[in-house]
């Protein structure tokens, strides 16, 4: 073998030893690698051009095939109700087609479709498509604002986008009502920015802004951009009721965005404008979304104003012309305009219901209004344009889970989810401000029916919906319909009533009602708004504005207090003249059932089962106190017989008394006087007071009685008996004696610090929670178990007393250890703030009551509480209340000394 033979032997082996093996571990790698993993980059070379082994999945084909040679894109969700005929998708792609620098991003924009419709429309304009398939969800319709098909769709987005991200493809994200009059591009930043969000409202801070929105923005793909989106979706179960936008506003306040290591850049509305803060500067406006508006029909009237604007502004080529720019027909919608505006009829006309916390739990009363509304005659659709106003964070996101028109009515440092006490600054708040927001949707032109009940510190939704009640409204120039307690065939004049269902019709006369009636808020502490509405028309301020008003019949709009006899007329029925709700739903889940009964043969003229038997009317007491006590289910009670009644007696003096004193007099109207004889019951109702009858057989209580007889003994039992009673039925009350001047409004001084009992003091030496010297003749119960349970054992204990008085009884009861045992919070009331005869306030500033304790006789008392109401106008004339010269009072019989410690028997 020559030399060169055996070098080539040499080399020709050395060669099949190296690429035999090769061969042999691509055959074993092939074989072994997972199925899935892209081979991309096993290539055959041919040239310049490359072939893939394993074909692209449909998105990244999709994606590779519309991104710029930068891997960057723009993707807009695309469903059956934007690709109508001259819907969203045309108006979308007229404004890409006629802006400036933008018809060739049509080129680089992914229509993402979540319905075959979508698709189809899609591929028939020949745009880039891709299909995204969600088993078991149906986008086919227009979705509403945070319905549960709203938030399934929101997320899958979020999903799908991270998966473009994890692809490495850059994009702009655009909501299809978002106008492109300019290319964004050139405003876009590229200085390392992770993420640029367009903005509701800009402050003028591009790196901090709470109000941004996910309607459209810009974001680079990297690890940090994928990580945001796994984290922001994967939230998704913890969120419920929580829109994408809310949940990743909430990673912002928690420092998501920090903790990734994210730039972000919040975009300026001077350039990426919208409805919420509309761009004024033709010249720089690049976009223009329809935030802050519900419905697609209001965003496609006003997008189109923006473009047709556009045109006329930018009609010399320069973009320099301002003249049409920012479109007038376009107003920036406040949160309120854009729920009203997705509610009401065409005629601008809604129904309003004001929604708490109690009223929406499983099975509770906002449950029932429904049922009544769906499956009833003509009513069902009225449900689409049903707002319901929540005061409270509970009741608006069970509103929202159930798919409702839901509006949150924020007052700041009020909060609603819990009870708020009659005339303090959180129940005149929350009243007057639902007050000021109806007047507002008045001046915004909406008409409304208004519905909710008066009986408790919150409205519920009381009202059982039989049939549509625009059926029975009248529109004769009608201003003002309201619903009746009773009705007596007047529909002109009707002093009864009730603001728990009412018609308003938008125009310049309801708008200054609603104006006046707030403005009383001031001069009307502690009156309900259907009290000073009721005042008003007295005064007659419906006649002075102009007013057409008219008094529904009850026969149509019926209520428990006077209940439609006639099924076939029968509209609406309110639990009115009822307590609490768990009366009322007993009662009208008995009216449901009755319209059922007789309805069943679907002729509506079966009277069977009308009106429902189970409902019981009230008692006469019950009546009394619902018609006297303030919302909060409170009221004052004093008892009245014969002595007391006669001219320029007690009774006389303890009216001017509440007359004179500081916000006190709407307090007559929450005061409940019990007449013990028939006498004084007829002196009450001729002075138009608030009377009920309190009837004892066998006992004359229509004499002044003396301290300590059989008579003034048996008229206590009595009292005692009748006060437990009202605590049964739910009712707090100050008891007060006639011998009391009212000086001040006491409301203002009780303490809801959750105490049962507050009692005034003969004398007071300091503790407020430990004090034998109390006295019977002016306290303040509140309504619960343990108090109900002393009266009763308080009552109870008459037998065994005799010859004791009962606040002699209830001081042995309290040394003997019944308050400790009952659980009871007694607070004992300062004679400096609740004084008496028997320790005489020095404070003129601050007595709010006088009591003629440590005094006997009916005449003397009268003598030296007339020295109490002079002494109180000498000292208040000059309207501050601050001169002292004539107070305390020194002159009088039982006045002879208030220094020192009386010895007088003591009542």
């Amino acid at each position: 073998m020559t030399a060169t033979g055996f070098s080539s032997a040499i080399s020709y082996r050395a060669t099949a030893f190296i690429v035999a093996p090769l061969l042999v571990l691509v055959v074993i790698y092939g074989c072994l690698w997972p199925p899935g993993v892209p081979t991309a980059f096993f290539r055959l070379q041919n040239g310049a051009k490359t072939t893939e082994i394993t074909p692209k999945d449909e998105l990244e084909a999709a994606l590779e095939g519309v991104a710029m040679d930068n891997r960057t894109l723009v993707i807009a969700i695309l469903n059956k109700a934007y690709v109508e005929q001259k819907a969203m998708l045309d108006l979308f792609l007229q404004s890409l087609g006629e802006g400036e620098d933008t018809e060739f991003l049509i080129d680089h924009l992914l229509f993402v479709a979540v319905d075959q419709r979508a698709f189809n429309r899609c591929r028939t304009l020949e745009l880039h498509c891709y299909k995204l398939v969600t088993d078991g969800v149906d986008f086919s319709k227009e979705v509403f604002y945070m319905s549960d098909a709203f938030n399934n769709m929101m997320w899958r987005r979020t999903l799908f986008l991270g998966d473009v991200l994890r692809r490495g493809y850059s994009f702009i994200f655009t909501d299809m009502d978002v106008t492109w009059l300019r290319n964004p591009f050139s405003q876009l930043y590229p200085d390392g920015e992770d993420l640029q969000m367009s903005s509701d409202l800009y402050y003028g801070n591009p790196f901090d802004n709470s109000n941004f929105n996910t309607g459209f923005y810009f974001v680079t793909a990297n690890n940090k951009t994928a990580a945001l989106f796994d984290e922001w979706y994967a939230r998704r179960n913890n969120s419920k009721g929580m829109k994408d936008q809310d949940v990743l506003q909430k990673m912002k306040k928690e420092g998501a965005f920090t903790r990734l290591g994210l730039k972000v850049r919040y975009l300026e509305t001077t350039y990426f404008s919208g409805f919420c803060q509309m761009s004024q500067d033709f010249r720089k406006v690049i976009t223009v979304h329809a935030n802050c508006c519900v419905s697609m029909n209001a965003k496609l009237i006003d997008l189109r104003s923006v473009l047709e604007a556009w045109k006329v502004s930018n009609s010399n080529g320069t973009s320099n012309a301002t003249t049409a720019w920012p479109p007038t027909e376009i107003t920036p919608k406040d949160e309120l305009e854009a729920a009203l505006e997705g509610v009401a009829m065409e005629n601008r006309t809604l129904v309003i219901a004001i929604l708490n916390k109690a009223y929406v739990e499983q099975n509770a009363m906002l449950d029932l209004f429904l049922q009544s509304l769906g499956g009833r005659e003509d009513t069902e659709f009225l449900i689409d344009h049903l707002l319901f106003v929540a005061v409270d964070q509970r009741a608006f996101n069970r509103c929202r889970t159930l798919e409702l028109h839901c509006y949150n009515l924020v007052t700041e440092g009020v909060d609603f989810s819990r009870e708020v006490f009659y005339m303090f600054d959180a129940f005149n708040n929350m009243m007057w401000r639902r007050t000021l927001f109806l007047g507002d949707v008045l001046r915004r032109g909406y008409s409304f029916i208004f519905t909710l009940s008066h009986s408790k510190p919150f409205p519920d939704m009381d009202v059982m919906w039989l049939r549509n009640p625009f059926s029975q409204l009248y529109r004769d120039g009608e201003d003002l319909q309201m619903s009746s307690d009773f009705f007596y065939g007047n529909p002109f004049d009707n002093s009864n009533f009730n603001t728990g269902f009412y018609f308003v019709t938008a125009n310049n006369k309801t708008v200054a009602l609603f104006d006046e009636w707030y403005a009383r808020r001031n001069n009307s502490k502690g009156m309900k708004d259907q009290d000073v509405l009721q005042k008003m028309k007295k005064e007659g301020a419906f006649t002075r504005l102009g007013l057409k008003v008219r008094y529904l019949e009850t026969t149509y709009f019926s209520g428990f207090c006077q209940m439609s006899q006639d099924f076939r007329k029968v509209i609406a029925v309110h639990a009115n003249c009822c307590v609490s709700m768990k009366v009322k739903l007993i009662d009208l889940r008995s009216v449901l059932e009755a319209w059922k009964v007789s309805n069943s043969n679907g002729t509506s003229n079966a009277t069977t089962a009308w009106p429902p038997t189970e409902i019981t009317p009230k008692d006469e007491l019950e009546a009394a106190l619902e018609g006297v006590a303030m919302e909060n289910r409170t009221l004052v009670i004093a008892i009245l017989n014969k002595a007391y009644v006669e001219q320029n007696a007690m009774l006389d003096l303890f009216l001017q008394s509440l007359g004179g004193g500081e916000d006190t007099e709407f307090l007559i109207d929450h005061l409940l006087f019990v007449a013990v004889d028939q006498r004084a019951f007829n002196r009450c109702r001729t002075l138009e007071l608030h009377c009920y009858n309190l009837v004892t057989e066998g006992v004359d209580f229509s004499r002044e009685v003396f301290y300590m007889s059989d008579a003034f003994n048996n008229m206590m039992w009595r009292r005692t008996l009748f006060l437990g009673d009202v605590l049964r039925r739910g009712y707090s009350f100050i008891f007060t004696d006639m011998d009391v001047m009212w000086l001040r409004n006491p409301f203002s001084q009780l303490y809801r610090d959750g105490e049962d009992l507050q009692m005034s003091s003969d004398f007071f030496y300091g503790n407020p929670f430990d004090n034998s010297n109390f006295n019977t003749g002016f306290y303040f119960v509140t309504a619960n178990n343990k108090t109900v349970a002393l009266f009763d054992e308080w009552y109870a204990r008459r037998n065994n007393s005799k010859g004791m008085k009962d606040q002699d009884v209830l001081q042995k009861m309290k040394k003997e250890g019944a308050f400790t045992l009952l659980g009871l919070k007694v607070r004992y009331l300062e004679t400096t703030y609740f004084s008496g005869f028997c320790q005489m306030s020095r404070d003129f500033r601050k007595v709010i009551t006088v009591h003629a304790n440590c005094c006997v006789s009916m005449k003397v008392k009268l003598i030296d509480l007339r020295s109490v109401l002079e002494a109180w106008k000498v000292s208040n004339s000059n309207g501050t209340s601050n001169a002292t010269t004539a107070w305390p009072p020194v002159r009088g019989i039982c006045l002879h000394d208030t220094t020192s410690k009386h010895t007088a028997t003591k009542h």
